[in-house]
Order: structure tokens, then sequence, then C-alpha cells
């Protein structure tokens, strides 16, 4: 195997380090024949005073990139014939609470919610590829609004129903808006296989085949991986960053007691690059070929596909997770991120590809054609931060350079 030096790589991040552009980042990449391997810490786990040197096994709030990997234990439980991608009998069974899904349609003049009932039941390949009716609340106003009455704050006994269980926004299988469909294909998981721990199940079926060992849901539990937690930064200004309170960061609590398979999970760099990896090279450890080839095929309808190209035009789809996709660059959704419909210029993926990102700057690829994947892992926001997006940019575009010259 030969070790690539991505030497301009290298010259841009120590740059961006030392003009205190971002405190840090660790860059992953290798191609299918397993000739190139790239693996570089730059900087610091943060910018307090007692922030530590990055390391490749330094753990990071993996975010939406958890998405990937909760998709790929719902295919291997396909695989498995515990349920189908498009049976919604199987979703019915197995997740009763998305049996009979109301549809929000606004509030009465009392200011209680107004639902319907929805006319298309759900599947998991509409949890797998946002299409099942299903959002954020925090990224839709009538749901936030939702949230704030009786209904929506109502306690429940199970905290993942607290979090998750909410009216649909859509009619399922007509549009795409991103969400909490992934969170229920953890929960579909779980259920299927007589109530394991998503994490105990990912333990058996993903991370010991592959030899993941600083990876976690629960940060609380595992001090090993805890201990090299990388910090949240919040940018200022182009050359000022602050550490972010993670008391305040509610969006990755560090003691929870569910597992979020939409992106709870906690972990290095090098061992997601194993997952990428896996897929990349179509192994047999992780999932069958023919899955894999699935996972890689455009899987939106018309009108879903144009929500989903709406949803690029706005700053978080711009560059939030897809890491500056030029606009306008045709794209679908696949199982597991967005798949590239043509060529991206500039030296970038290959029509094919498949990738996502998450909400503090990491970003993924996996690209068949050219036979290359990677992943830059940053902890710092906003989402979409231009800074980093760039530096992304410029790596992935290094990492081609490095495989043509193979």
């Amino acid at each position: 195997m030969r070790t690539s030096q991505l030497h301009e790589e290298e010259v841009v991040h120590t740059a961006a380090i030392e003009n205190k552009v971002i405190p840090g980042a660790v860059l992953v990449a290798t191609n299918k024949a397993g000739t190139l391997s790239y693996a570089k810490a730059f900087g610091q786990t943060g910018v307090s005073p007692d922030a530590k040197p990055l390391t490749l096994d330094s753990t990071f709030w993996l975010a939406s990139t958890s998405k990937l990997l909760t998709t790929i234990a719902a295919l291997q439980c396909v695989e498995r014939g515990l349920f189908s991608l498009d049976s919604p009998d199987d979703i019915a069974r197995l997740l009763p609470e998305l049996a009979a899904p109301e549809i929000l349609t606004g509030f009465d003049a009392e200011g209680k919610p107004v639902t319907a009932p929805a006319k298309n039941r759900i599947t998991l390949r509409q949890l797998l590829t946002h299409s099942a009716g299903m959002t954020y609340e925090f990224m839709d106003p009538l749901l936030s609004a939702w949230r704030k009455t009786p209904e929506g704050s109502r306690t429940h006994d199970d905290a993942f129903m607290g979090a998750y269980l909410m009216p649909l926004v859509y009619e399922p299988g007509t549009s795409w808006r991103y969400g909490v469909g992934i969170d229920w294909a953890g929960k579909l998981v779980e259920r299927a296989n007589g109530g394991v721990a998503l994490e105990a199940y990912m333990q058996q079926y993903i991370w010991g085949p592959l030899g993941m060992q600083d990876i976690t849901f629960h940060l609380e539990k595992n001090k090993r991986v805890a201990q090299r937690r990388v910090e949240m930064t919040s940018r200022v200004s182009d050359s000022e960053l602050l550490v972010l309170d993670t008391e305040k960061n509610v969006f990755a609590p560090e003691v929870v007691s569910y597992a979020s398979g939409g992106g709870g999970l906690w972990g290095s760099a090098s061992d997601y690059l194993k997952v990428l990896t896996s897929i990349l090279r179509d192994d047999g450890k992780l999932l069958g070929s023919e899955t894999v080839a699935e996972m890689f095929k455009p899987q939106l309808s018309p009108a879903s596909k144009g929500d989903w190209m709406m949803f690029l035009k706005t700053p978080a789809g711009n560059s939030g997770f897809t890491g500056n996709v030029p606009m306008g660059m045709e794209l679908s959704w696949g199982i597991g991120g967005f798949r590239s419909l043509e060529d991206m210029p500039g030296g970038r993926r290959k029509k094919g590809s498949l990738a996502w990102g998450g909400l503090p700057n990491l970003f993924w690829w996996i690209d068949p054609e050219a036979g290359v994947a990677g992943l830059y892992a940053s902890q710092i926001v906003p989402t979409g931060d231009k800074k980093s997006t760039d530096l992304f940019a410029t790596f992935e575009k290094d990492v081609y350079e490095q495989a043509r010259a193979l």
C-alpha cells in the first residue's frame, strides 16, 4: 500500500490553522484498490487553553453522518428477511406508532393543531430517503409551533417517542424533507431484533466485523472515547473562534437515554473510514453486492426530486451537508446519501457517487466509478461554514489528483 502525501492539502490546512481559520480537522481517504491511504490530523481539538493536538482517533460528534451506519443496519435486516424496503405492513407491525399517521395542516382559532389522516402508508424506503412525510421540527415553522402546544409538549415515558413522535408535514412519498426518518429506521432495527439496543446491534454487525473500537452512541458509558472528544467551536469571524458551551449544545447532549440513529454517534474519523471503505470495495463484510448497488440507485420520484433540488438552493442544502456542490448540479437521493447524476466539475467526484455530511462540518463521499472515498471531519459551527467547505473541497480535489497519479 502506498501512503500518499497530499502536499498542497497539508500546506493549505497548516496555513488555515496558523491563521486561526479553523482549530483543526482530520482528513482520511482511500481507494478501491487499496493503493491510496491518506490519514492526517491537523491542528488542535479546539481553541480552549487545555486543547490538545488532534489525532486520528480523536472523538467527533458524528451528527448526521450517523445516518449512513443506521441505513446499513436497516439494509442488513432487509437482507436477513426481518422486514422489507417497500412493505407498509412491516412498518405497521414493528412501528405501530406510524401505522396511521396524521398530517399537520395548521391550527384552529384556539391554537389547537389541525391534522388530517395520511392517505399513503409509510415504507422503509421512504424513511431512508427522507420522503416519508417527516422533517425536523427546527426546520419547519408549523412543526415548531406544534411542539409548543399541549399536544406537542406532552410527556412520554419513552424519551425516543417524546423526541420523534410528531405529525407528518406532507403526504408520504410525495415530497422530500430532511428529517427524522432514519431515527425511526433505527428503532425499526431494534424492535425487529427482539428489542436489542441499536448500539449492541451495530457492535455485532458493523463495528465488530470492521474492527471499529472508537465509536459509540453513549459517550457517558465509554470513558475511553469520551476522553478523546473534540471541542465544539463556533465561528465569530474569519479569524476568531469560540468554544461552544457543551451544556447549551442541544444537538449533541453528552448523556442520552436512547440511540439517535439519525445523529447520535460519537467516533473517530479513522473508524468511520472503515465503513466507507467496506461499501466502496463491496467486500461483503457489511452488505451483499445487490444491496450495495441499490444504495447507489436514484430513489426519488419526480415530485420528491423536485423538492430535494429546491432544498439544495438553501444555505443548509447547498453547503451545509453537501460541501459546496455547484448550484444547479443534477442530484438525486440514493439510500444513505445524495447521489450525483453527473460528474462534479473541478476534478471532484464522478456521476454515481454517494455523499452526505453532518452539522458541525463533516463531509463524506463514496465514488464507485473513480474508486475513491473519504471523510473530512471537523467540529465547527455554523453548518455550512464557508471556510470549512472550501477546505473540504480542496481536500477532495487533491484526493482525486493523487488517485489519478497512481
